[in-house]
């Protein structure tokens, strides 16, 4: 008896043993270019739940696994995912090999949900500008940098340069820096040229209303600028560049890894001699400018729960421009931030708290060309402070998102009535991510803000995502957004004599609100494509612009005041193709189509079609070349004159060729040449544009 016991305790080991190892799945997984093994590749079962990742020689091993199929997935940062199916019961060792990733899909991104989320995960279409596409199109600023996204318009005029996109003026566009908020726009424009890309590691663009996680300013979208962290112990980066029209652009970096201290200091100097594209008249076309910037950051981790992140920013800038036979003009640009934020994360949850300040001026002087006196003109100083708090937990189906803020902003200007204006805005917003199954995503979420001046506002949005296969994505979404009157269209009393013309604010102005909806359909193959559709639809009411009154004292005198109602809609293609490893191309094409209810016409300078695309070839010896095509389709200028009859200018389209060229150095330098317009488009009227442009450079960068 005791011989049949321990025969059958023998029995039922065995089995549970030859039980446990079918319920399991053991392998290695390489480099599929070089066969090296691969450590620290996440490797997981979505059906159970189960996952685990490689040690140093690239083994794994997953145990506890149900009777059936199962799909295993593969990840690593910077590498195609790959799927293998597995049959459980299972024998053997599992051989897998990972190719490189040629388009980034597990990119992080946090524009669209506030939250960190892989790009093939966000439930908000966001399009994302990094690697290459940042140090290899020779672009000085962000202006340069975006202008050739597919749907993304650049403006340039006396006030600046803007962005626009989905037929949204720039006064639309939220900008942000590390997801600060960036002050001081002139006449409703944020200048983008005046942000530097020397430290941007990416910029991430999402589109429509977008009011219900950041309130006024994003009706129309975002543009979040996401600045570098330190990667090494200490990098040195440096980069100078030399081009026509005087350019002349130095940027110098610092960081360094220290125990739990990251910090990088940066600085740039930026120059352009300005142009002239008529020597027979006195004035000139072109501003002179001189930029000066500088960042730094700050971060340090406390324990597993705490990290305290501190920086500040700095930016001056000084443009002249002889704007007429009589003055030149003077701008004086000087901006500066500062943020502390303390995170807390434990387990599921995790809490932000900030506070930031930001001050911006604006000075306007003209100097008389024969005496050099000086004659004053306007002075405009915007402050904002901001205070917030945040929560954030990430369950298994329900990802939760909100928190609190109060801005108190105040402007003092000379072109403002009663010459000083301050305003109080809170808000409170809240956001639920609900993954209802494994192929679907439902994102719903509003914002109420509550200012000082205008009232109370609610913003709701909701967006669908559903993943019909593991390389593609549609997602869907509706959201109603607005955007609060500015300082100047509620105070502005202003008259230029020399044109004759009187501009007096409103009081009385509210919000101009949107509603908002987009289809998007995507598919990618990180090896080899990446495709994208777009289509919008955007309905807006009470936007704000300048009446005519008439004759008053002489001068033909404007109000503002909540005049149209406006539709937007259009559509958007993307696509990305691989021919080799080496060569890549992309093409993108962007219908916009406007029409303003009030007065029965197109919206003014909105192009209806713009096209782009291009070639990027790496050669084995490291020398990268790329040339890039755009064409922007003729626009229409609406103008008034002192009879009051409408005037339509047609501003033709045209077509420009950038190439850059980048070659490996000695000693850690790296060169690079580049042309920008070969196709030497010039228009006096309607420009900035010079004509054809050359540069190069030295870029130098020492990691240890």
């Amino acid at each position: 008896m005791g011989r049949l016991n321990k025969s059958f305790w023998f029995v039922i080991m065995v089995a549970g043993l030859m039980a446990n190892d079918a319920e399991s799945v053991t392998g290695q997984v390489r480099d599929g270019k070089t066969g090296e093994p691969m450590a620290n590749v996440n490797i997981f079962i979505e059906i159970d739940g189960l996952g685990t990742t490689t040690n140093e020689n690239g083994h794994f091993s997953i145990s506890g696994l149900t009777t059936g199929e199962h799909v295993v997935e593969f990840s690593h940062i910077g590498y195609s995912t790959h799927y293998e199916m597995v049959k459980i019961p299972f024998s053997g060792t599992l051989k897998v090999k990972l190719n490189r990733a040629l388009i980034q899909m597990d990119a992080m991104v946090v524009t669209g949900t506030r939250t960190e989320r892989y790009l093939k995960d966000t439930p908000v279409t966001t399009q994302v500008i990094k690697g290459d596409k940042l140090t290899e199109t020779g672009a000085a600023d962000l202006s340069q940098l975006i202008q050739e996204s597919t749907g993304v318009n650049v403006i340039e005029n006396q006030f600046g340069t803007g962005v626009e996109f989905n037929g949204f003026d720039s006064d639309h566009i939220l900008i942000l820096v590390d997801g600060m908020k960036v002050v001081g726009r002139v006449n409703g424009q944020l200048d983008i040229a005046q942000i530097p890309i020397d430290q941007i590691d990416r910029i991430e663009i999402v589109k429509g209303a977008t009011s219900a996680l950041y309130g006024s300013e994003a009706m129309g979208g975002v543009i979040n600028i996401l600045t570098k962290n330190p990667q090494t112990p200490m990098n040195v980066h440096s980069e100078n560049t030399i081009g026509s029209f005087g350019r002349k652009d130095h940027t110098l970096s610092l960081s360094k890894i220290q125990g739990d201290w990251h910090w990088v200091l940066s600085g740039g100097l930026r120059q352009f001699g300005g142009y002239d594209l008529d020597e027979s008249t006195v004035w000139e076309d072109g501003s002179q400018y001189e930029k000066r910037n500088v960042h730094f950051k700050i971060n340090r981790q406390f324990g597993s729960h705490f990290k305290l992140r501190m920086d500040a920013r700095y930016f001056d800038e000084n443009q002249s421009l002889i704007s007429n036979h009589v003055f030149r003009d003077n701008i004086g640009n000087d901006r500066s931030s500062i943020r502390g934020q303390l995170k807390f994360n434990r387990g599921i949850w995790a809490m932000d708290g900030s506070m930031e300040q930001s001050n911006y001026s604006h000075l306007f002087d003209r100097e008389v060309l024969k005496s050099g006196n000086i004659l004053k003109g306007s002075l405009t100083e915007n402050g904002l402070t901001s205070s917030n708090l945040n929560f954030h937990r990430e369950g298994e189906s329900h990802k939760l998102m909100g928190g609190m803020g109060i801005d108190h902003e105040g402007i003092t200007s000379d072109r403002v009535q009663g010459g000083e204006r301050k305003s109080t805005l809170m808000n409170l917003f809240f956001q639920n991510e609900y993954h209802i199954a494994p192929k679907w995503i439902v994102l719903g979420g509003f914002r109420v803000d509550r200012h000082s001046i205008y009232g109370r506002h609610i913003s709701p949005k909701i967006s669908i995502m559903y993943k019909p296969e593991m390389i593609s994505r549609i997602r869907l979404a509706y959201g109603e957004g607005f955007r609060a009157p500015s300082f100047k269209e509620l105070f502005l009393d202003y008259s230029n004599i020399s044109v004759g013309y009187h501009i007096i604010g409103n009081g009385e102005l509210k919000p101009e609100s949107s509603q908002n909806i987009s289809i998007d359909i995507e598919r990618w193959h990180t090896g080899k494509y990446h495709a994208r559709i777009n289509m919008f639809w955007n309905e807006i009411s009470g936007l704000i612009d300048y009446k005519y009154l008439g004759i008053i004292d002489g001068q033909s005198t404007y109000q503002s005041t909540n005049l149209s109602a406006v539709r937007t809609r259009g559509i958007e293609l993307d696509f990305t193709y691989f021919i080799t490893d080496q060569l890549e191309s992309w093409v993108g094409y962007s219908l916009l189509d406007t029409w303003d209810k009030e007065n029965n016409r197109t919206l003014p300078l909105k192009a209806k079609h713009k096209a782009q695309g291009g070639l990027r070839y790496g050669f084995a010896n490291g020398v990268k070349f790329n040339l890039r095509l755009q064409h922007l389709s003729e626009r229409i200028n609406w103008e008034t004159d002192f009879a009051g009859q409408t005037i339509k200018n047609v501003i033709s389209s045209y077509t420009t060729l950038n190439g850059h060229m980048t070659v490996p150095l000695p000693w850690g330098l790296q060169g690079f040449i580049g042309g920008k317009n070969l196709t030497n488009q010039v228009d006096e009227v309607w420009g900035p544009m010079p004509g054809r442009e050359w540069y190069g450079g030295i870029r130098f960068d020492l990691s240890n």
